[in-house]
């Protein structure tokens, strides 16, 4: 049988997708790059937004419109905070919240009839990947923090981190079959073996690279104050700096100090501007990147104007922009002084022009440098640099290695870096 298998949202969530192919293939299965083609479709959801759901709602409908025999399937997050809503839908055969998604083989061979056999076969590493070139690894999930407008705590649970042991298993498991980039993943890495004996984020790393192959080693997301010199230190470090990508995913949220606090966050602005300085300072060829909410309960056009000074004084690469979305079950929800929805879209656009001009800054800094890339596509060439930029390979070169050295001369339409090999 054929499954197509689709994700929204997180790295987590391309994680657990990554998981779910490797089970499917060993299981006798094939996975899929055409719906059309295929008997089972697979949604792994993601319900941090509103958007987000209505985005799952509307697919799952299109796809049942278009494929009317195929076996629908929904998981993640939108299936453990609404599995009733989903069901209501009429389009779903299989719903799998996240709990269950370590019996997703059992409860989805339950629902089609079917016997699933562990089988000694080896999955290619581009049906493992869902046609990427970089494998996802979750490292912790859950999240203690309970920030005010967050629903991952209730739709992951508790922190909790994974065993060191099982983490470089599937590095190796994965290096063996030819990934040569691994994006260490979580809802709070920073925070990582609190619950182990004598472990955290940084010795994980180091017995990574000291234990593994893996060619290259990024983190997907760490907060302000959960980084320290012992962790920054490894990316200077003349034996393993060449290995760990220099993009730091760094979430801010609010450039204004009262915002977070309402927010629950566990930094301040003045905190977060240090350490991006420092990693600007310490780390070269590294790029930052950030979250940002607009239109939180309360915020002002002071603080509004807070952030738009912050980030305009801050040496960041793109921003990730979501307007607040209402979350049932987030203490946030019973605020009574919301935004405005016309303000909410407004001051959006504001920042979005901002982080147009930020990006527009990274890249420029990028332009007559040497990069290594990671070849994602083929006609034309194209692939990440080790900081996060998608590179275009001028026509009528061909790579010869899956990760090569290239020269920026130029930047396309589309924002992509444009050069040659080396």
């Amino acid at each position: 049988m054929n499954v197509y298998i689709e994700t929204h949202g997180c790295k987590l969530n391309i994680a657990d997708s990554q998981k779910i192919s490797d089970k499917l293939l060993s299981s006798g299965m094939e996975i899929s790059n055409n719906i059309n083609e295929s008997d089972i479709y697979v949604l792994n959801t993601c319900t941090v937004t509103k958007s987000a759901d209505k985005k799952a709602r509307n697919k799952l409908r299109n796809i049942r419109k278009k494929n009317p025999e195929i076996h629908i399937v929904t998981t993640g997050c939108y299936a453990q905070r609404d599995k009733q809503e989903i069901s209501k839908l009429g389009v779903v055969n299989t719903i799998i919240n996240n709990q269950e998604k370590e019996n997703f083989l059992e409860i989805l061979a339950n629902d089609i009839k079917i016997d699933f056999e562990k089988k000694s076969v080896e999955n290619s590493i581009d049906k493992i990947l869902l046609g990427r070139t970089r494998a996802s690894v979750a490292i912790q999930k859950g999240c203690n923090q309970i920030c005010s407008y967050c629903i991952v705590p209730k739709v992951r649970g508790r922190e909790k981190s994974i065993n060191p042991n099982e983490i470089i298993n599937q590095i190796n498991y994965l290096v063996e079959r030819g990934c040569f980039e691994v994006v260490l993943t979580g809802t709070q890495l920073g925070t990582y073996g609190y619950d182990l004996k004598e472990m955290n984020l940084t010795k994980l790393l180091l017995s990574i690279l000291n234990e593994t192959k893996i060619k290259r080693l990024r983190l997907s997301s760490v907060q302000p104050h959960e980084f320290n010199d012992d962790l920054l230190n490894l990316w200077n470090d003349d034996t393993f700096k060449h290995r760990l990508c220099p993009h730091f995913h760094i979430p801010l949220q609010s450039g204004s100090d009262d915002i977070l606090n309402a927010m629950r966050r566990k930094y301040s602005t003045t905190e977060f501007s240090k350490i991006v300085s420092d990693i600007r300072k310490d780390i070269p060829n590294s790029s930052i990147t950030t979250d940002l909410i607009v239109g939180f309960p309360g915020e002002t056009d002071q603080d509004h104007n807070n952030t738009k000074k912050l980030l305009k004084n801050l040496d960041i690469s793109d921003i990730h922009v979501f307007p607040y979305s209402v979350r049932p079950g987030t203490t946030a929800y019973y605020l009574k002084n919301k935004v405005q929805s016309s303000v909410i879209t407004n001051r959006s656009k504001e920042i979005r022009d901002i982080a147009i001009k930020l990006k527009s800054n990274h890249l420029n800094s990028l332009l007559n440098t040497e990069q290594n890339i990671l070849w994602e596509k083929e006609t034309p060439y194209s692939g990440y640099t080790e900081n996060y930029s998608y590179f275009m390979l001028q026509t009528g070169s061909k790579p010869k290695s899956p990760i090569s050295q290239v020269f920026v001369n130029s930047i396309d339409k589309g924002n992509n870096l444009v050069g040659s090999l080396k």
